[in-house]
């Protein structure tokens, strides 16, 4: 091959790769031997756990406001001008001290079922803080505290205070790849490339709503682009001495082959969803979700970990009318989602849980909120124990025991604590969570939500 064709084979390469989805990893070589250095995780039938992360910062403690009456006039007194009406709030009745916004009141009905759990006041810790030690810094505190790209890596990777290169997605990952018949579908992401599912040797294969990315300029069906295809081929099938060149290839015909393949069990499934909600991304990409998990059987698939994220949640102006929106479009989606697992027959095996940057600050700034720390989060499925709220609810005031300056909620339960939760559920052993989440060792193990069944 001379120098010219070996450029066009690297160029077109590198956006075959990129445009199929398939990321095996930045090193090939490692990549191809990384499933033989994995430890097995135990059995147990499939399980999945999806992800869905609301970037900029969503507003917890308006999305599950406080349920009791002295709790709704401090939260009201603290926001002023952007408080939520106590006839906003929903009532969730029996014990719960929380309610939900009238936005998303599609969720009610998972809570009433056992089947929706709040988490109180998650958020990025080192080790546990009281207010009193912030104040004085005297423990560890998370990098660069209420910047937006800063705390997105604290929530994604959470292996202690410094970024590091892998995301706790990533590193649970590797106990899973050998369990599967394709390891290269056990992370996957409807968000592009992302902290959680991205480590040294891994990053997620990346589908969209609408399906597999297929090749550029490589559409097999075009009397046009059929000739590239026939020679980008040729270029492949050729025999090569040198060991990279040579896993370079063997990585792009993988990639063919596994796009067509995936490409072709997903289009099975294509009439089970054409009910999907046309105005909701959220809900369009949760039903590519739930078409991939649908397939599992098909592609040899026993865990994985999806990605999805819905933005736009940064609302430091116009949130009266930004805020509810996006809480209407949140519960659409989780709804539609669950009743589409339910129908599938997959509730009991898939596990929804959101996450966001921090939670929202309680001191208007005249027209929106600004970035907090503390937040309130939720997990759905039906291996949820829910219809209750775990963890310690913060007094939602600005004078308040949990109030740090400008509002800021200082988390009771951290990040790491509730991601240990969720992966001893998917099946990691107690050693693979600790070596997954480093700092879980921090925190005392009576003080873990256990809403997983």
């Amino acid at each position: 091959m001379n120098s010219f064709s070996r450029r066009r084979f690297l160029k077109l390469g590198s956006q075959t790769i990129a445009g199929a989805g398939l990321a095996l990893g930045a090193n090939p070589l490692r990549s191809l031997a990384y499933g033989a250095e994995t430890t097995q995780v135990a059995s147990g039938g499939y399980r999945a756990l999806v992800c869905i992360y609301l970037d900029g910062g969503c507003d917890g403690f308006s999305l599950m406001p406080p349920a009791d009456i002295s709790g709704q006039q401090a939260f009201a007194e603290a926001r002023g001008n952007l408080a939520i009406g106590s006839n906003q709030i929903i009532d969730l009745g029996g014990n719960s001290t929380l309610g939900l916004h009238e936005n998303a009141a599609s969720l009610q009905p998972l809570f009433d079922q056992g089947r929706l759990a709040m988490i109180a006041n998650v958020g990025t810790l080192i080790q546990p803080t009281s207010v009193g030690q912030y104040n004085d810094n005297s423990v560890p505190l998370p990098a660069q505290l209420f910047s937006h790209s800063d705390q997105s890596i604290q929530w994604q990777q959470l292996q202690g205070r410094k970024v590091t290169s892998t995301g706790w997605g990533a590193k649970a990952a590797q106990y899973l790849d050998s369990f599967q018949e394709k390891d290269y579908l056990t992370s996957i992401s409807l968000a592009g490339s992302n902290y959680w599912q991205t480590g040294t040797s891994r990053r997620p294969f990346t589908i969209t709503k609408d399906g597999v990315l297929r090749y550029q300029g490589m559409d097999d069906q075009s009397n046009w682009e059929l000739p590239r295809v026939e020679a980008f081929q040729r270029v492949l099938n050729q025999q090569r001495t040198h060991v990279m060149s040579q896993a370079y290839s063997e990585l792009q015909q993988q990639a063919i082959m596994s796009t067509s393949q995936l490409g072709a069990t997903l289009e099975q499934s294509a009439g089970l969803f054409n009910d999907v909600p046309e105005d909701n991304e959220l809900a369009q990409n949760l039903a590519m979700v739930a078409r991939l998990i649908e397939a599992q059987g098909t592609l040899g698939m026993q865990r994985q970990i999806f990605y999805v994220r819905m933005g736009g949640f940064d609302v430091h102006d116009d949130q009266i009318t930004r805020q509810p929106n996006l809480f209407a479009q949140l519960a659409q989606g989780l709804k539609y989602f669950q009743d589409k697992l339910d129908t599938l027959g997959h509730a009991d095996s898939v596990t929804t849980f959101t996450a966001s940057d921090f939670g929202r600050s309680l001191l208007s700034n005249g027209n929106g909120t600004d970035h907090g720390w503390g937040n309130h989060l939720m997990a759905m499925g039906g291996a949820v124990d829910g219809g209750k709220v775990y963890g310690e609810l913060p007094l939602l005031d600005t004078q308040g025991p949990n109030s740090v300056h400008h509002g800021r909620i200082v988390p009771s339960l951290s990040a790491t604590q509730y991601a240990a939760s969720l992966l001893e559920w998917l099946g990691l052993d107690s050693n693979q969570v600790n070596d997954v989440l480093p700092t879980l060792a921090n925190f005392n193990p009576s003080s873990n939500p256990r809403f997983m069944l």
